[in-house]
């Protein structure tokens, strides 16, 4: 539970970042891609520190030579990486089943809603069609001006 001050703080964060965004969006865009790129460089250089410290215990440890060595600590990094991936597949498959059950439940709603439409307009007198149909031009024309 958030307290009522730190909700009007954090409120008007949120209210200051969405001003932010619409007025200067090209910097807020500009800022994405830094961190983006400052997070594959931490990841690249976190890469190679583990990989030239598996370098070193196996050439220390195993007394191999440059190739063994490159060959070992490749099928160490394979085995090390393999799992996070293994796992994310899962999560994937996982929350693909669960998206295919929202869809289809999305779809029988409006099914539902697209019949109780139906029966609604059949229901209709010619004048009840005739005002629905200006009313819906007439909001679509006033929407028109909205759009820049």
């Amino acid at each position: 539970m958030i307290l009522t001050s730190n909700r009007k703080i954090l409120s008007g964060l949120v209210l200051i970042g969405i001003v932010i965004m619409i007025t200067m969006p090209d910097v807020v865009i500009g800022l994405l891609f830094e961190l983006a790129h400052l997070l594959f460089e931490v990841v690249f250089i976190s890469f190679e520190w583990l990989e030239t410290l598996l370098d070193h215990l196996v050439e220390d440890l195993l007394h191999t030579e440059l190739h063994e060595t490159q060959i070992i600590v490749f099928y160490l990094l394979l085995g090390i990486f393999a799992y996070p991936f293994y796992y994310l597949s899962k999560m994937l498959l996982s929350l693909l089943f669960r998206l295919k059950a929202a869809l289809q439940t999305a779809y029988a709603e409006w099914q539902v809603y697209k019949a109780r439409a139906s029966f609604y307009w059949q229901d209709l007198s010619l004048f009840g069609k005739l005002i629905v149909l200006v009313i819906t031009v007439g909001a679509i024309y006033l929407a028109s001006f909205l759009v820049m």
